[in-house]
């Protein structure tokens, strides 16, 4: 249910705060490595808002700002370079004000897809990060996204809050498709989206969705072979793969307040290197312990659950590691295969748990590990699993 505007930045809500976690948390380890490349960084909220909420807690330009500032102060890297810009459209006389606090800050007063061509404009060589949370569906041009692929950055990663459920009630519309309001009464909706049944219309979805194949799962939901929720994951998974075209990893993370309730949003993260990935992966499984303790008043579970409320199958993530590791024949490093593993499969345990389960596989003979350096400063035989800074390993299936 949309609400007014006026009151979207009174209070933060729960599913902000878990949002605005994930996005903070990040930030600090994703600024510390990328620093080190030596280039510029280009930090851009593309949606960025009043840069705080009236209750006195911090909007994304805030959290994103602190940890800059923290970063800067403690790196060792000389000429650190990091560039920020905030976008929005209607509050750019209140980011200045809440900002004010911080320099070399540029607000740009407009909308997100008429000024980031402009912002990336002659930034090629850098470090791109683009937070994307947008009031609705509409601004959300699908080809921008492939372009910035393809701009000739150092690096690019995407943190995008897809309105899933959102869609899934567009393209209903559009299609003249019967969806239950009621399933979205608990969605706050900054700027509802709300499309016609017409040819128009449906060019506009699959600009957003980056094709037509968003089609077919509404088709299915008249036929009533899937349901609202059924409709919702699909078009998020297939969303996903559509991302993939052009970046390597993708991972997905939905926000549901409430045990059994619709994903208020996707969180979809998207970027070439694997190491961002693997962060990204450990990131989403904190934060979703928080939100647990919101959806449960702080109650404990029974069992563990994934990011889809769904209770972990240790045996089930063994089978899955082990199928897709037997598709690797020749040497290749650890941390590109885990990030493909979680970006077919979904982000379904931390990555210590597949550390784990290729440790076993060594013992048992199945996985052949090669490590740099093979011998520890001891002489001993090295036994790590890590892929970084000295430390090397290299996984080969034997089974």
């Amino acid at each position: 249910m949309a609400k007014k505007n006026d009151d979207f930045f009174k209070v933060k809500k729960p599913w902000s705060e878990v949002k605005d976690a994930l996005l903070g948390h990040y930030l600090k380890p994703y600024f510390q490595k990328i620093l080190h490349t030596r280039r510029a960084i280009v930090y851009v909220d593309c949606f960025a808002g009043k840069g705080a909420f009236e209750d006195g807690n911090p909007g994304s330009p805030l959290i994103a700002l602190h940890t800059i500032e923290d970063c800067l102060g403690q790196t060792t890297m000389t000429q650190s370079n990091i560039q920020s810009y905030f976008i929005d459209l209607n509050y750019a006389h209140d980011l200045t004000e809440n900002l004010k606090d911080y320099s070399d800050v540029n607000i740009i007063s407009g909308k997100y897809e008429e000024q980031i061509e402009g912002i990336l404009k002659n930034k090629n060589g850098c470090n791109v990060f683009l937070y994307i949370d947008p009031y609705g569906i509409k601004a959300l041009d699908y080809s921008l996204f492939d372009s910035f692929a393809t701009h000739g950055f150092n690096s690019i990663e995407l943190l995008i809050n897809m309105n899933s459920f959102g869609f899934i009630r567009e393209g209903c519309r559009v299609l003249g498709v019967k969806f239950e309001d009621d399933i979205l009464e608990d969605l706050v909706e900054y700027d509802s989206t709300q499309l016609s049944p017409d040819e128009k219309s449906k060019l506009a979805l699959d600009k957003i969705a980056g094709g037509d194949y968003w089609v077919d799962i509404i088709e299915k939901k008249r036929k009533g072979t899937i349901t609202a929720y059924e409709a919702e994951a699909e078009f998020a998974e297939a969303y996903c793969r559509r991302m993939r075209q052009s970046y390597a990893y993708v991972l997905n993370m939905p926000l549901r307040i409430k045990e059994g309730q619709v994903p208020k949003y996707r969180m979809i993260h998207a970027t070439n290197h694997a190491d961002g990935a693997l962060l990204m992966v450990d990131n989403i499984f904190g934060r979703w312990e928080f939100m647990q303790d919101i959806q449960r008043g702080g109650q404990m579970s029974l069992f563990e659950e994934n990011v889809e409320n769904q209770a972990i199958d240790e045996e089930d993530i063994r089978e899955k590691v082990t199928g897709f590791l037997s598709g690797i024949t020749s040497f290749k490093r650890m941390n590109p295969i885990m990030a493909d593993f979680y970006s077919t499969y979904g982000v379904v345990c931390r990555t210590q748990t597949v550390k784990a389960i290729f440790k076993d596989l060594e013992k048992s003979g199945q996985l052949i590990v090669r490590r740099t350096p093979d011998k520890t400063n001891t002489g001993r035989t090295s036994s790590f699993f890590a892929d970084e800074k000295g430390k090397t390993t290299e996984l080969r299936w034997n089974g």
